[in-house]
């Protein structure tokens, strides 16, 4: 396994090194707006070069805007992914790290179907070019009502629709624990329950806010992301199970701790590696 942190910039490779990562899982917005045309040949090719100088890895790249898109056709989405497969391919990357989006003026029948009008072109051009979709498990629906959810994919439930809906071997997930510690489902037992489909691991924990949940239900902001190892994920157990479930990917620190945020931001990608980086490489720490 790898350990590295999301990021949209590629100058964060020299950071990574730095501060003793193996690499960093990349937006693809890094190189342009794959909606919109090929994305910056020069700026993939300086990042390789980076990646080499530096000697760490971009180990997956992100594209996320499906999140919050219901007007985009399948044929435009699916060639966007064919750019983003593009600069992958250059860097030697095979994991793309996506959202499944929703429409919330569909009902759930209509949403199946337009994850599948969607995912189907996509995995199957995947298939062809070696690629692998990762589907962040990022149910997007907390907060206030009125809100409406923008991305499919928070719940074993919704796995198993997706799944069956585009069964293709493509297709998998960017396995999120943090998304599922606070809704009360047992990430463990969803890590062996989908083994075969994690393609990818983001590292975020979460903080429960009792008083929070007492003034606003379910509908309250009743929980707040950290970074590993400073809210209530079980850390340890977690690496292991990714090592008992044979999963040999990256794993990425999604930082969103607002306690360091601004200018200690840094320092909690540092926690979070102190957390991390024992567990996952011990044989540096003897």
């Amino acid at each position: 396994m790898k350990l590295s942190y999301l990021t949209s910039t590629m100058t964060e490779l020299e950071k990574a090194a730095r501060l003793g990562f193996d690499g960093i899982e990349l937006n693809a917005a890094a190189f342009g707006a794959a909606a919109q045309g090929a994305l910056d040949r020069e700026a993939i090719t300086r990042a390789k070069q980076l990646a080499e100088k530096h000697q760490v890895s971009i180990t997956s790249l992100a594209y996320y805007n499906l999140a919050g898109d219901t007007s985009s056709s399948p044929e435009a989405i699916t060639k966007a992914y064919g750019h983003v497969f593009d600069a992958a391919e250059i860097l030697g990357v095979n994991v793309i790290a996506s959202m499944g989006g929703f429409d919330s003026n569909r009902n759930w029948d209509g949403n199946i179907q337009l994850f599948t009008d969607r995912f189907g072109p996509i995995t199957e051009l995947a298939e062809k070019r070696g690629m692998l979709i990762a589907i962040e498990n990022w149910m997007a629906v907390h907060g206030r009502l009125p809100f409406k959810p923008v991305n499919i994919g928070g719940s074993p439930d919704t796995w198993d629709a997706m799944f069956k809906a585009v069964p293709s071997k493509a297709l998998g997930l960017e396995f999120d624990p943090s998304h599922l510690y606070w809704q009360g489902i047992d990430h463990i037992r969803a890590l062996h329950e989908f083994k075969d489909r994690i393609y990818h691991v983001h590292a975020k924990d979460t903080e429960m806010l009792p008083e929070r949940r007492y003034r606003g239900g379910v509908n309250g902001d009743y929980f707040r992301f950290r970074i590993p190892g400073y809210g209530e994920i079980n850390w340890p157990q977690f690496i292991s199970a990714l090592d008992e479930i044979g999963y040999t990917g990256d794993i990425a620190i999604e930082h969103e701790d607002p306690i360091y945020s601004g200018d200690r931001f840094d320092e909690g990608l540092e926690r979070g590696w102190q957390v991390l980086h024992p567990l996952i490489h011990p044989h540096t720490h003897k």
